[in-house]
């Protein structure tokens, strides 16, 4: 309850700010919206699956979010920059490998996440998920090892674990 009335709040105030106005019409107007929007998209939630609806933090899931997108931001220009170096080099260096990236996250939203972030990062991208859902097979443009561990420790330490935390189940 308290966490769909945190929701309803956040997005009538994201359409005041929209329509450049606080006013008492605007405002109801929005919180109908509101209200209609997440009425609407619940369906889209499982509870039992990965306990959102449930979870009773929105604001401490919302913060873990907006860390996630300064964590991608953060490894998309990381990854542009090292791409940009590997194309103004004189000579062509890199050494191109198809990774096996274990997978510690378990719903289908998280692993969808990681694919898709990884796949927007310069450098990087998701091919294919195993069956069993126990890996993500991944494009990387240059890796040192013969196994790729450094593309697997960077994308474990930086995005997969920030997905984790903004999307997972909670703890």
């Amino acid at each position: 309850m308290v966490a769909t009335l945190v929701r309803v709040l956040l997005m009538t105030f994201v359409w005041g700010a929209l329509h450049g106005s606080f006013g008492v019409g605007t405002l109801l107007v929005g919180a109908v919206f509101s209200v209609a929007i997440l009425r609407l998209s619940r369906p889209l939630f499982n509870p039992e699956e990965d306990n959102v609806a449930g979870d009773g933090r929105p604001l401490r899931r919302a913060w873990r979010s907006v860390v996630l997108v300064f964590v991608f931001l953060r490894e998309l220009l990381v990854s542009a920059v090292e791409v940009a170096w590997y194309v103004l080099q004189p000579s062509l260096t890199i050494r191109p490998a198809i990774v096996r990236y274990p997978l510690s996250v378990q719903t289908d939203r998280e692993i969808t996440m990681l694919a898709n972030m990884i796949s927007l990062t310069p450098g990087t991208l998701s091919m294919d998920v195993a069956p069993d859902r126990s890996a993500i097979y991944v494009h990387a443009i240059s890796v040192s090892s013969d196994d790729g561990q450094e593309v697997i420790d960077d994308i474990k330490g930086s995005l997969e674990k920030h997905i984790h935390r903004a999307l997972g189940p909670s703890d």
